[in-house]
């Protein structure tokens, strides 16, 4: 069995292509990201432009195609947090698979906090909190093994929170911050958990940026400790850069110079907030997740 996850997302769309192995193990045989920025000018309205479903929809095209080419069995795409918050989101979504033949399912913010946690946690025997930090929205999701004890999606993204606040100026990012904060008090249920997982591609470069890698390895991101006392000073450092400045720091993808700030102060933020003095970061996640779709399903 070869499977074809497309994941349709706020800032990139993300390609795994993954063959089921004898005992049930998915094998990596592609992973691919594009940066289509879907959710471009996103602020507290979602909305998607014409010419961000143009870049989106060509990815999805290209990617369908090496999944065919690969001879997968099941292709699938899913739409995240910018489809499901505007108003073209199931309209595109339709366009897609008319276009394409691909179903595009719109994930809820749950189900996206589920599958993120199965993806990079599976069945982890240690109370664990992984949170996914996306372009649009921030997931967090508590178990213990399979058995989800909390799970939610808030409207905090680096694409979005770039839009929001004016992250080129100290009062910017501690207004950002302070949203944040604001939103993290609604996750309360997981301020007892020790034991962190964060995903995505805020959390990823990040990692790569520590390790100053020259070209994204994805064995040396995954399982990358990141500690409280580097993420602030990193902050600093992003935040007095120009943007020409950021294209050049090693490990951190050019396309992502303009969101990288308001990223890490949303991670910054969070183990502020939440007394992390370390998390852990993993490569593997909501694409990850949805391989298990057919035999895993979030409770309502």
């Amino acid at each position: 069995m070869i499977r074809a996850v497309i994941d349709i997302g706020t800032n990139s769309v993300r390609l795994l292509i993954a063959q089921q192995e004898e005992g049930g193990e998915w094998k990596t045989l592609k992973k691919m990201l594009k940066s289509t920025r879907l959710g471009e000018g996103m602020t507290g309205t979602a909305k998607i432009s014409s010419s961000s479903q143009i870049r989106t929809l060509q990815a999805v095209e290209e990617f369908a195609a090496m999944a065919k080419i690969a001879g997968a069995d099941v292709i699938r795409a899913y739409g995240t947090s910018v489809m499901r918050d505007a108003p073209q989101g199931q309209p595109f979504a339709d366009q897609i698979t008319a276009k394409t033949g691909i179903p595009v399912r719109i994930l809820k913010g749950a189900e996206e906090a589920f599958y993120s946690y199965i993806g990079a946690a599976g069945t982890s025997n240690v109370l664990t909190a992984v949170t996914d930090i996306g372009g649009g929205s921030t997931e967090i999701c508590m178990g213990y093994g399979s058995d989800i004890g909390f799970r939610s999606s808030y409207p905090l993204g680096c694409v979005r929170s770039s839009c929001q606040f004016d992250v080129t100026t100290l009062r910017g990012l501690a207004e950002l911050k302070k949203h944040c904060f604001e939103v993290f008090k609604h996750a309360e249920e997981a301020e007892s958990v020790k034991r962190w997982i964060c995903v995505g591609g805020t959390a990823t470069s990040i990692a790569s940026m520590l390790e100053e890698l020259p070209v994204y390895d994805p064995a040396r991101v995954q399982d990358y400790v990141l500690h409280q006392e580097e993420v602030g000073p990193l902050l600093k450092k992003l935040y007095k850069m120009s943007y020409e400045e950021r294209c050049r720091v090693k490990g951190l993808a050019p396309e992502r110079a303009d969101i990288i700030v308001a990223g890490v102060a949303i991670v910054d933020s969070l183990m502020e907030y939440f007394a992390l003095p370390e998390v852990t970061v993993s490569d593997r996640d909501l694409v990850e997740g949805l391989l298990e779709e057919d035999v895993m399903a979030p409770k309502e």
